[in-house]
């Protein structure tokens, strides 16, 4: 049993001296055809010559080392470096595992290449991940030039590196889309297994990043913190950078802190602006460790919100020319095509403070979560002046449809009509609902192919008397009385019923204490066109009365009303209004409505 035992341990003794001088050179065949296999692309060595006659960790020189782009990355050379000198631990190849460490490198080129697919000339199918490395020991470089080609995220670069005993550096030139940028990273010393310090800064005419912290070891970006500040034009800027899946808005300045374990990404103490809206704090956790997808969960607030801020220059323009080719609409033409974020999971929680330039409106709560192309926006409030708007949004595109399907139930309580209206002249209190279903890539598509109901009602307020008098057709009164006074609005009930789109008044009632009037017709809700017709009666004699409906177009935004046919504004209409109700040919007068009663059947 001893003989056996010694037998053994001379066998390993000589296994593990043989290793440690072996002539690692006359492998080159066969570390080619290994590498090849590896990385998919062809690789050629010049040489393999070895640096000493015994180590259990050798170093190596590799000359001449070619490794080929793949073949949908084009002709030319992924890798071409003159010398590039690795150790090799012995120990472990004892165990099945070849773990080579680059430790030094000169007058090399490496061409990496991303097509506009995601494809990556660097990156193996069976390797892709949240990427990152953990580390290296010692790295010597001089003279390697990195080029780099992004045509997903329209950007490239060209950096010389260089590392010695003084620290790491690597600069250059590069571009993000149309913008030219100068690229600016400085190491610690790559020398041994510790916290390696490391600042990074892209700057250019628009855009500036800076970055400042530390890696657990040199290039082990999978264990790394650091501090981050970031401006540009508008977010689109920034995200040629990071890869957040941002969009376009005004001016960004943005400070924050950042830090990875693994697959694990965290984001602390995020605060800036974009144009006049104030982020006060931001913190989100970004998991990649199930492969394919990402998971966030965050917390997000901003003391200020203006809406307009959410939109680069380029897209307020468009939205500008479409205004004036369609005129102004009411419902938005918010994107809300989930396929960009149909990897994406997550949990967001976001609160404003104050709403900026949105009249009526001024805070705002909602929780969003994402599961597998699904957003529900739940619970969700925006405080008004007063009152609440409170619901769920729902946004579904599961199942990879080209379109997603929307989900509006949102109640209105506790609000006013001067709140929406303006000048607070017309006023009374106000609730109603929107319960709507419809698909379509944008809210305004979505809207415009919708079914369910909308609901309005505003009771027990004032309305101007002349108003109220024109209201139930009563010229006379409209004209004479005083443009100060002031009429009591009993009710106002609007109730649409929707179906593809097509909204049917059922019913839209407004009653007074002068008039009562009726709108019968529908609401395109595509284009927000109106036809209907307007009946009114005032509730007292009248001698100038028309009786004939008044026809009303335009859009919701921009309504147009127009006399009835014989109801001309000259003196012949108006001897026409007279003979009329001299002779007793007009129909009776208005009667109060049962405001609370269709109050209740508008909102069921």
């Amino acid at each position: 049993m001893i003989r056996i035992a010694i037998g053994i341990a001379a066998a390993l003794f000589l296994l593990l001296l043989a290793l440690a001088m072996m002539p690692w050179g006359a492998f080159k065949g066969r570390a080619e055809r290994a590498l090849t296999a590896q990385i998919g692309a062809p690789v050629t060595i010049g040489a393999i010559e070895r640096r000493g006659l015994f180590s259990f960790a050798p170093l190596l020189d590799i000359r001449d080392l070619r490794i080929a782009q793949p073949d949908w990355a084009g002709a030319g050379e992924m890798v071409r470096v003159e010398r590039v000198t690795v150790r090799l631990p012995v120990l472990p190849i004892l165990t099945g595992r070849f773990a080579p460490e680059p430790v030094e490198a000169e007058n090399g080129r490496i061409v990496l290449i991303r097509a506009k697919d995601g494809r990556k000339s660097w990156e193996r199918e069976r390797e892709r991940s949240s990427g990152g490395g953990s580390g290296l020991d010692r790295l010597a470089v001089h003279n390697l030039i990195l080029d780099y080609r992004d045509a997903k995220k329209d950007r490239r670069a060209t950096l010389r590196i260089d590392s010695d005993g003084s620290g790491f550096r690597a600069g250059g030139d590069g571009a993000l889309g149309d913008e030219p940028v100068r690229i600016q990273i400085a190491g610690d010393p790559v020398a041994g297994r510790k916290r390696w310090g490391f600042r990074a800064t892209v700057a250019g005419p628009r855009t500036r990043i800076e970055a400042d912290g530390a890696m657990a070891a040199p290039f082990n970006t999978r264990d790394m913190a650091f501090a981050l500040k970031a401006q540009g034009n508008d977010l689109l800027d920034i995200d040629r950078v990071i890869e957040a899946g941002l969009f376009g808005t005004q001016p960004v300045a943005l400070t924050g802190q950042v830090s990875r374990k693994g697959d694990q990404w965290r984001i602390e103490r995020l605060a800036g602006t974009i144009g006049q809206s104030r982020l006060s704090n931001a913190t989100a956790t970004v998991d990649k460790s199930q492969p394919g997808r990402t998971r966030i969960e965050g917390d997000v607030v901003l003391a200020t919100l203006a809406f307009d801020d959410l939109a680069s220059d380029r897209g307020l323009a468009i939205a500008a020319a479409r205004r004036a080719r369609l005129g102004d609409r009411l419902v938005p033409a918010t994107q809300i095509d989930l396929k960009s974020v149909s990897d994406v999971d997550g949990v967001l929680r976001v609160r404003v403070d104050r709403i900026l330039g949105t009249m009526g409106f001024g805070s705002a709560e909602a929780t969003l979560t994402l599961d597998d192309a699904r957003l529900t926006v739940a619970p969700f409030a925006m405080g008004m002046t007063p009152g609440r708007m409170s619901g769920r949004v729902v946004i579904d595109q599961r199942g990879g449809k080209s379109a997603p399907t929307l989900t509006l139930d949102l109640s209105l309580r506790g609000s006013r009509i001067a709140a929406l209206a303006g000048d607070g002249v017309l006023d009374a209190p106000l609730q109603g609902h929107v319960r709507l279903t419809g698909e379509g890539r944008t809210i305004r598509a979505a809207v415009g192919r919708s079914s369910g109901s909308i609901a309005l009602v505003g009771s027990a307020g004032r309305i101007p008397a002349n108003i109220a008098s024109y209201l139930g057709l009563d010229v006379g009164r409209g004209a004479l009385v005083d443009g100060d006074k002031l009429a009591a609005l009993r009710c106002m009930i609007l109730r649409l019923d929707v179906k593809g789109g097509t909204g049917t008044m059922a019913p839209f009632l407004i009653d007074t204490s002068r008039s009562q009037s009726r709108f019968a017709g529908t609401v395109d809700l595509s284009n927000e066109r109106l036809s209907l017709a307007m009946t009114g009666s005032p509730k007292k004699e009248s001698l100038l009365r028309l009786t004939k409906p008044v026809p009303v177009s335009g859009t919701i935004k921009s309504p147009v009303m127009r006399l009835p046919d014989g109801a001309k504004p000259n003196v012949g209409g108006v001897l026409k209004l007279l003979g009329d109700a001299i002779g007793g040919d007009r129909p009776p007068l208005a009667e109060d409505a049962n405001c609370s009663a269709l109050a209740a059947t508008a909102l069921r």
